[in-house]
Formats: structure tokens, sequence, C-alpha cells
């Protein structure tokens, strides 16, 4: 089968899903490359907002509107969330939920059988991955699922079910291969790796035996609780492969609003952690998210949230509007804030959210960071800082899954305008991954 991917929601999502296009290569099938040519569509759907939800309702229906032909099969949180719901889709073939998302390709296999195929997936997967799109520079690599947390408005411990982790040699052999691949950046996710558990080994034995074992240039961490975080992690970003970037995820920066939340931490609480890492991590990006509307949050409560994102100053601010989930607490708390309300605050919120990430480009004006460059398009490369800085620049040059310094020059719509460093070369490497007959393959660099 020619098997084509959509997929909704947050990277951990996208690290499953490019894990499932692993799994089918390794049982012979090819990645379609749209929907037209695809013999069957994954959708891996997402419900942390109605708005999410809604998304993979209509992305689950696309496939056959476009195909007449095609299967599709639905999994992902929005499955597992409302599965009677997902059923009754239009065009949707199988529900696979989240806790059966790995044997996928069995799944697949089971329902739609072909002559002569063995059920399951035999062997070592190809390596290093899949890339959903050619010249895709970063790999993702999902270390943990699930949560044992009960924030109020939170969905996940419903959908992913309680916190496990994949086994520490497991993740540094898929990092290492990866780095043979070619790969640049790995990215590693979860749902909140500081949560990250094998034994007695955490997120810093995990990190730093990476670093030892694996050759890829450049680690990226994401999702890391506030209370959760480990200093001694800081003291590995002396071997320059670590991204200067944290997601501390905020949700409101008022105490109030965080109470009823059940988040285990205060605004100060929160403050020192940042002021810990900008201290020991010159130029580093801080990210976070937002929740605008909270049930019971006062005009006074969200002035109070909106000033302390702007005291901190955050290099990307993800503003969303509370949405009630089935079978949360918040759900049900009285006074829901009126939707023209929460229109109101989400404008305001999203213009702090785009003066503070203006601000902290401007910031790093005239500095020279390691720039991964990703794509291009009508010409001009675009790429990603360590520090987490989308760039641009207009080079002749194939700068596809090149990692060089660039010096950082002028803001523009699009990002930061910026000028390659001398080292940037003729030949940038390329990636590749093992064939069906293990031979490698190289993939166009753009």
């Amino acid at each position: 089968m020619r098997v084509f991917f959509s997929n909704l929601g947050c990277k951990l999502n996208q690290a499953e899903l490019e894990h499932l296009a692993r799994q089918f290569r390794a049982t012979g099938h090819a990645i379609a490359s749209s929907l037209a040519e695809a013999d069957l569509h994954v959708v891996n759907s997402c419900t942390v907002t109605h708005v999410a939800a809604r998304d993979s309702r209509k992305l689950a229906r696309r496939g056959r509107r476009l195909n007449p032909a095609i299967r599709t099969v639905l999994t992902g949180c929005y499955s597992t969330a409302a599965p009677e719901e997902a059923k009754d889709l239009t065009g949707v073939d199988l529900i696979v939920p989240n806790d059966l998302k790995d044997r996928l390709v069995e799944h697949v296999h089971q329902a739609f059988p072909e002559p002569g195929r063995a059920l399951g997936v035999s062997g070592s997967l190809p390596v290093p991955f899949v890339p959903l799109e050619f010249g895709n520079s970063r790999a993702l690599v999902k270390v943990e699922d699930g949560c044992n947390m009960r924030c109020s408005f939170c969905v996940i411990p419903l959908t992913r079910g309680r916190q496990h982790s994949r086994p520490m040699d497991e993740v540094v052999s898929e990092v290492e291969a990866l780095g043979r691949g070619g790969f640049q950046e790995v990215v590693i996710t979860g749902v909140q790796i500081s949560s990250y558990r094998d034994g007695a080994n955490g997120l810093f034995e995990l990190v730093e035996t990476i670093l030892a074992k694996t050759v890829v240039a450049r680690i990226r961490l994401t999702s890391i609780a506030p209370w959760q975080l480990d200093h001694r992690l800081l003291d590995l970003f002396s071997t320059g492969r670590l991204c200067r970037h944290f997601h501390l995820s905020l949700q409101s920066g008022c105490a109030h609003t965080l109470t009823r939340m059940r988040r285990p931490y205060t605004p100060q609480e929160y403050a020192e952690q940042v002021c810990v890492l900008r201290e020991r991590l010159p130029g580093v990006a801080i990210t976070t998210d937002l929740i605008v509307g909270f049930p019971g949050e006062s005009d006074g409560d969200f002035d109070k949230s909106l000033d302390f994102c702007k005291a901190m100053s955050f290099a990307r601010v993800h503003a969303f509007p509370f949405s009630p989930r089935p079978g949360t607490e918040a759900a049900t708390l009285p006074e829901q804030v009126p939707h023209s309300v929460v229109r109101e605050r989400m404008t305001r919120a999203l213009t702090v959210a785009d003066a503070s990430e203006r601000r902290y480009w401007n910031q790093n004006l005239g500095t020279s960071a390691d720039v991964l460059w990703e794509s291009r398009r009508q010409g001009r490369w675009f790429g990603t800082t360590d520090n987490y800085i989308r760039v641009h620049t207009d080079s002749d040059v194939d700068l596809a899954n090149f990692l060089g310094p660039a010096r950082l020059e002028t803001i523009t719509e699009e990002g930061v305008g910026c000028e390659l460093g001398s080292s940037t070369p003729i030949e940038p490497p390329s990636l590749s991954f093992a064939a069906e007959d293990g031979g490698p393959v190289s993939l166009p660099s753009s």
C-alpha cells in the first residue's frame, strides 16, 4: 500500500507519526506524497481544544472526498477521547486508540489483509527514519508518554493514560541512528520529558548519555515542567550541542488562576526558575503556553497574568483560549468566561506575545548563532537558531540540512534576516535512510 500521513497537534504526535512511517516501510509499504496517490490515509488526531477536535474530524473525512478509493485510519487523542463519535465519521474505516497506536500497522494488516503478507513488524526499522517531507532536517524522538498530573483543564491523562517512559538504551540507539543517517538536530519530546524515568535514570542521565554516545550535532529539549527543572542539565550545555531553548509551560501568570488549574507552582516560583536559566545560559530562549479565559478568571486575574508575561519577556508565547474538554474538572466549573470577553482578551494576549517575540529578536541582533537551514521558498532559505529564532537569508548555495554560524542582522515580517558565516559549504550534508533492500537511499536536499 501507499500510505499518506496527516498530523494534528503537538510535537509528540509528530514523533509518533514519523515512527509509524518507519513501521510501514519496514513491512514493505511505500510513503505517498499526496492523498491523491495514496491507498491508505493515517490521521493522528488531537483533542486538546474543541478546535483541534473539529479539525481532526475534518481531516479524517478529507481523504475520501479527494480520493474515493482511499481507506482512512484514525488514531490519536480525538479517537481515544470520543471513540463512538469517531466511528460515525463518514470515510473512516478503522479506529486505533492511543493505547494500541504502537501496533497500528498490525491492525491495518488485520483490517485490510493482503495475500502473502505477514502480520506485525519484524526486524529493524529503516534507519534513521522516513521523513514525512523530503529535506526535513530535524528528527523527533519520543522518550515518554502519558501524565500522572491532574490539571483541571487537561484531557491528556484521559487520552494517553499514566506516565510511562521508553528504556534509555532504546532511546540512545535511535538518536545514534538518526545522527549516522545525517540528521543535524534531534528533538527530545514527550508529554512532559522532565518526568522521564528508566529505573534510577531521569532526564539528566538520558541527555548525558545521548551526548556521550551519539554523534548528533544538536539536541533540543521540549516540554519541561517548571517544578521539575533539574539544574544539573545546565552543566551539560558546555558541550555546545544542547540548544539554548527551554519550553516551560506557564498556563497563567496569576496565582489565583494557577491554584484553580491545579498547577503546583506560583508565578514567583516560576520566575525564579527563569532567572536561573538566564543567569546560567546567556541568550537562552524561554517559550511558554498561556491559557486565556479560564473559568473564574476575572479582569484583574487576566491583567495579572498578562503583566507577568510581559515581565518574563518570553521568546515565544503560545496563547490560546480556554476550551472545556469533556471529562475534565474545568469543563464543569462555574463562572465560565463569555466568548466575547475571551476574544477581547485573546487579542490583547496575542499583541503581547508578538511584542515579546520581537523584543527577543531585537536583543539578539548583532550576535552570531548556529542555524540549521531547513527549507527554501522563492529563492530564500529559512532556518532556526539553536535558541529558537526563525531566520532567513538569500543564498544561491544549497543550504538544506547545513548547520553553521550566521550573524543576525535585521527584523522582518518573516523573522530575522541574517548573514552567513564564512564556513558555508558548497555541498551540505544530505540525509539518507535504509531502503527495502538494505542499501542507502539519499534524499534530495531541497
